[in-house]
C-alpha cells in the first residue's frame, strides 16, 4: 500500500539563507494575492490562465527571479485548491495573505538527467544532517536520529517559520505492508470535554487543559504587543514571542493526542467513534462562550483526523456513527431514552426504567460501540 507521509525537521539556516527564505515568503504571498485579485474580477480564470501570468510578472518585477520558481507555481496551486474547497462548501472564500501570518512556501521535487547524470533539486542527507533545497543550497537540519535515509520517493518540501524557528516538512510517497489484525476486538470511544476520550472498556483519558497553562502568558504578551508601534522591531520581537508560546501549546496538545490514539490503535482492531460536527458545535447559540473555548481546547477534530489515518496505515477498521445519534441519552442496558441528559452538566446517567446508574461518558461509549457494530455486521 502506498501512503504519503511527512517528515518534519528543524532547519538552521545561515543569515543569508534566512534573507532568501523571507524573500520567498514575500514573493509567494505577492503571487497568491495578485492571482486572487484576478480571480475576484474574473471567476472563470483557470489554473493554466494564472500560470501564464508568471512570465509577464517576472519581467515586470525582477525580484521574482531571485526565488525558486516552483514555490511561485505552488502558490497558484494552493489558491485554486482554496477555490475548489469553497465550491464544495468545505471552506469560505479565499482571503488575501498578510505579512507575518502563517509564513510558508512549498517547492516541488524535480529530477532530470544529463549525459547519464541524474540531477535532483531536493536532496536529504541524514548522515551529514543537511538538506539541499532550490536556491538555498545546503541547510543544516535536526530530527529523526534513528533514520539513515528517508524511505520512499520525495514529492515536495514545505518551509515554515514558527516564532524564531524554521522547519521543513518533506512529503514522501512510501510503500508499507499492512499488518495483520491481532484480535478483532472492538471498542467504542466517546470524545468529550471533561475527559478527552472514554472507551467502552472503561478507560479514561483525561483532559490536561493545556490552554489554561499558557493563557496568562499569551494574554500578557498580547497586552505588551498592543502598546508597541505596529511594524517596529520591538513589535516584531513581541509577536515572535507570542508565536513561540503558541508553538509550545500546539506541540503539547499534539503529543497528548498522539499518545491517546497510539494506545487505542495498538489494543483494538475495530474502533468506533461519533461523527462529530465541531464547526456546528462552535456555532450553536445555546453553547456558552466558555464551552466553545473548551471544545476548541479539547482538539476533537485532531483526535478524529489522526485516528482515521492511523487506522488506515495499521489495517484497522474505523467506523463513525451518525452525528445525530443520541448516545448520551440512551440507556446502554435497556435502550430507554432519557432526554434530561441533553444537559451536559448532568454527569451521572440514571435510567427510570431499569434503574441503571452509570457515568455519563462511559454509558455513551457503550452505545457508540453497539451502534457501530450494527453497521459493521451488516
Amino acid at each position: 500500500m502506498k501512503i504519503h507521509r511527512a517528515y518534519k525537521f528543524r532547519m538552521y539556516p545561515t543569515k543569508g539563507q534566512e534573507v532568501l527564505i523571507h524573500k520567498t515568503f514575500g514573493c509567494t504571498r505577492f503571487i497568491y494575492n495578485y492571482c486572487l485579485d484576478l480571480k475576484r474580477n474574473n471567476k472563470y480564470l483557470t489554473k493554466f490562465d494564472l500560470m501564464k501570468e508568471l512570465p509577464k510578472l517576472k519581467k515586470e518585477y525582477s525580484f521574482l527571479k531571485e526565488v525558486d520558481s516552483c514555490s511561485l507555481q505552488n502558490a497558484i496551486t494552493d489558491l485554486m485548491v482554496s477555490f475548489d474547497k469553497q465550491e464544495k462548501e468545505f471552506g469560505g472564500h479565499p482571503k488575501f495573505k498578510k505579512k507575518g501570518e502563517k509564513e510558508s512556501f512549498r517547492t516541488s521535487f524535480v529530477t532530470s538527467s544529463y549525459k547519464g547524470t541524474i540531477y535532483e533539486n531536493i536532496k536529504v542527507d541524514l548522515k551529514r544532517r543537511v538538506i539541499e533545497l532550490p536556491k538555498l543550497k545546503e541547510v543544516k537540519i535536526r530530527g529523526y536520529r534513528n533514520l539513515n535515509n528517508l524511505p520512499g520517493r520525495i514529492l515536495n518540501a514545505t518551509i515554515k517559520e514558527v516564532g524564531t524557528r524554521f522547519y521543513v516538512s518533506i512529503c514522501v510517497e512510501e510503500e508499507i505492508e499492512l499488518p495483520g489484525r491481532k484480535n478483532n476486538q472492538a471498542v467504542g470511544i466517546d470524545i468529550g470535554v471533561k475527559n478527552l476520550v472514554v472507551t467502552s472498556n472503561k478507560e479514561y483519558y483525561g483532559n490536561p487543559r493545556y490552554l489554561e497553562k499558557y493563557e496568562r502568558k499569551i494574554k500578557r504578551l498580547q497586552q505588551e504587543l498592543s502598546r508597541k508601534i505596529k511594524g517596529s522591531k520591538n513589535y516584531i520581537k513581541c509577536k515572535k514571542k507570542i508565536e513561540e508560546v503558541y508553538r509550545k501549546l500546539k506541540n503539547a496538545r499534539k503529543k497528548m493526542v498522539e499518545a491517546i490514539v497510539s494506545n487505542i490503535t495498538q489494543n483494538y482492531d475495530i474502533i468506533i467513534a461519533e461523527n462529530l460536527q465541531v464547526k456546528k458545535m462552535l456555532e450553536k447559540k445555546n453553547n456558552h462562550k466558555s464551552l466553545r473555548k473548551e471544545i476548541t481546547n479539547a482538539t476533537f477534530s485532531e483526535i478524529i483526523r489522526i485516528l482515521k489515518y492511523k487506522c488506515n496505515w495499521l489495517n484497522k477498521k474505523f467506523i463513525q456513527v451518525n452525528s445525530y445519534y443520541p448516545s448520551s441519552q440512551i440507556c446502554s442496558r435497556c435502550g430507554n431514552k432519557n432526554e434530561e441528559m441533553k444537559d451536559i452538566r448532568i454527569r451521572e446517567y440514571y435510567c427510570s426504567k431499569c434503574g441503571l446508574e452509570i457515568e455519563r461518558d462511559y454509558n455513551a461509549s457503550i452505545n457508540i460501540l453497539n451502534e457501530g457494530l450494527k453497521s459493521y455486521n451488516n
